[in-house]
């Protein structure tokens, strides 16, 4: 069980870390890391085994035994997004993970390689090219491990794919079903699961819904000859709407007697300023104010842990 960091970093990095283990998220945590979101605040378009050398991510690194990365690369530009990658360049998105692979590989501990909801990185349009660049990413990953390893590195590097549709949901296409099942080299599917937590459900529904979802997908994981270790990417709730913890301990207790093996909380800190699909305001999911103080979620979520 651990938290997602990201947004405006107060103190950066340590400071975060330093919070999260003062909650009892003494296990895991997630973070970002690439060229569009950099938690000193600043710009920092390096390549991944470029960035993940800083001090600030080698210590993130070493203060937790397991680390899930939300990582994209230098080399691709984005440029997936909108057309098919040349083989040039899925060689540089390729190449580019198998050095981030053995930088991680180089420390112990476990470190857990994921995108973004696929349904939300990639337009439905450009799956296919979504799909050739996800596999380079999958490719690197590989060559990297195996490289580690013949070099007797001691860090275990694996690979979740991410996604927030499930099969069979109406009006919208699963990339888990129509784009992770034709990929080699996946450790972990991770479910970020806002479509399963219904806004007005008490405790009692919430654990229902994910005692059904968690099977579900592991089910039709295991059906497609696909990996059904599974990970709750994110979840949460606006504190402001949601003080207590019920539902959350809810959705936790159901998930992991279902099989999860990670759980990943949305977010550590408040982010001022930010808005959901609906315009609401969205900045009421931190378990600390921007200002590093705890928000009641976050006393809730202190007493939780401990």
């Amino acid at each position: 069980m651990g938290l997602y960091i990201w947004g405006k970093l107060a103190g950066g990095l340590e400071a975060a870390a330093a919070d999260a283990r003062r909650l009892g998220a003494t296990r895991s945590v997630r973070v970002a890391i690439g060229p569009t979101w950099d938690p000193s605040g600043k710009n920092d378009a390096s390549p991944l085994d470029v960035k993940i050398r800083r001090a600030d991510y080698r210590a993130l690194l070493a203060a937790f035994p397991v680390v899930m990365l939300t990582a994209y690369d230098a080399a691709s530009s984005e440029k997936y997004k909108y057309g098919r990658l040349d083989a040039q360049r899925l060689a540089a998105v390729s190449d580019e993970f198998r050095r981030f692979t053995l930088e991680l590989a180089k420390n112990p501990g476990r470190r857990i390689v994921s995108n973004w909801e696929f349904e939300n990185d990639c337009p439905a349009q450009q799956w296919l090219a979504c799909q050739e660049y996800y596999q380079a990413r999958l490719d690197g990953i590989l060559e990297g491990r195996k490289q580690a390893k013949a070099l007797g590195y001691p860090g275990e590097v694996l690979t979740a794919f991410e996604f927030t549709i499930v099969p069979g949901f109406s009006g919208r296409p699963s990339g888990l079903v129509e784009v992770a099942t034709k990929l080699k080299g996946l450790d972990f599917i991770s479910y970020s699961c806002w479509w399963s937590i219904g806004a007005g459900a008490g405790a009692a529904k919430v654990s229902q819904d994910f005692a059904y979802v968690v099977p579900l997908l592991r089910n039709f994981a295991s059906g497609k000859n696909l990996t059904n270790r599974l990970i709750v990417g994110e979840f949460g709730e606006y504190w402001n709407m949601h003080p207590t913890d019920e539902r959350m301990k809810a959705l936790a207790a159901a998930s992991i007697d279902a099989g999860a093996e990670y759980l990943f909380d949305w977010v550590l800190y408040d982010q001022p300023g930010n808005k959901d699909e609906w315009g609401r305001d969205a900045s009421h999911f931190g378990k600390y104010t921007p200002s590093r103080a705890l928000t009641p979620q976050g006393r809730e979520f202190q007493r939780w842990f401990q």
